[in-house]
């Protein structure tokens, strides 16, 4: 136990002493997109006989939010290191892609840890004695996948029918007693507060449908959003749709849109016929939605114009507000030629 005791003797000397104070160098480590860490302990000789495992293979979202969470309030060390750390670390993305780190915290608690970029290993980063805590317990406790579950990571949430993440009266747009609700029937529900971002937060995932139900929440028709979207959909709060008669029918048309970037959303466009069935109205040149920039995410009412709608998007191409009206030719919106308009300042 040696050099881990000479690991954490040093690190609060040189937090008094070298810390800079700025944050990591890794970027974000949002935990929703890692799939799994694998951990490989480093052979020191000292620990031979504690070590907690050889290898192992983290899949649990306890684990995996907690490391995000060390990671992204880590605090950069300035200056050389002397360290001996305990295992080398992979984060696995969903894509495949991956990076490796090494991961210092020895087993006594209230300790901070250290942690370092593989590729940039002369340069550490303290992990705070909270989150090195809550590493320790998940990591040396027996070393079985059980054992190292918290009870947050225990807990089992059974709904009973789909989920509705979004219910609307359609009483004010058709005038009759019916809703349309957004329902995941397929999927997974998570939360992720490790840091506040875009997708951070709550998070319903997977397949999901709209319906047309009465008051007592019959259906009386459906329609499989998902089908319509080429990614999965995923939603991070619940909300209100928008409606507006956008084609001129006298139908209520409304938006669905998914995060496109910190910029806006990409939003597609549907319509409600008075069967209850419900259609996509197609928006050509936009097969997989309409970039628009609006504190709405997943529906936005959009500006109505005679014959169509005008939407605006922030153009990173020319570092402005670009505005652009669609019209609908009987079959589909298109854009109309020359009415982009620059929206700067007004």
């Amino acid at each position: 136990m040696e050099p881990i005791r000479r690991l954490l003797l040093i690190l609060p000397v040189l937090l008094v002493v070298l810390l800079s104070g700025c944050q990591n160098a890794f970027g974000y480590i949002n935990s929703r997109w890692i799939s799994e860490i694998d951990l490989t302990y480093n052979s020191i000789e000292s620990q031979a006989e504690t070590a907690p495992f050889e290898s192992r293979i983290f899949k649990d979202g306890e684990f995996i939010m907690t490391m995000a969470s060390a990671m992204n309030t880590s605090k950069r060390i300035a200056g050389e290191l002397d360290y001996d750390a305990d295992f080398r670390m992979k984060l696995v993305y969903g894509d495949g892609y991956t990076e490796e780190f090494i991961l210092g915290l020895g087993e006594q608690e209230g300790n901070t840890g250290l942690l370092l970029s593989a590729e940039r290993s002369g340069t550490g980063y303290t992990v705070s004695a909270k989150n090195a805590d809550k590493l320790r317990r998940l990591i040396f406790s027996g070393g079985s996948p059980a054992a190292a579950k918290s009870e947050a990571d225990e807990a089992s949430v059974v709904t009973q029918g789909p989920v509705t993440v979004s219910r609307n009266d359609l009483f004010p747009v058709t005038g009759n007693k019916e809703f349309l609700n957004l329902q995941l029937l397929k999927g997974r529900y998570s939360e992720d507060w490790s840091i506040p971002s875009p997708l951070a937060g709550r998070s319903w995932s997977g397949q999901f449908r709209l319906a047309i139900t009465d008051e007592q929440g019959a259906a009386l028709g459906t329609f499989a959003l998902s089908r319509h979207f080429t990614e999965e959909l995923s939603f991070g709060d619940l909300f209100q749709i928008q409606f507006a008669d956008y084609n001129g029918d006298g139908n209520p048309d409304f938006t669905v849109g998914q995060y496109g970037s910190s910029n806006g959303s990409l939003f597609k466009l549907f319509t409600v016929k008075p069967d209850h069935s419900i259609q996509e109205l197609q928006i050509k040149g936009a097969a997989s939605g309409l970039f628009i920039s609006s504190p709405d995410r997943y529906s936005v009412k959009l500006e109505t114009v005679e014959g169509g709608f005008r939407a605006d998007h922030y153009d990173n191409s020319v570092g402005r507000q670009v505005e652009t009206s669609y019209l609908w030719d009987g079959a589909a919106f298109q854009e109309v030629a020359g009415e982009s308009t620059d929206t700067r300042g007004m």
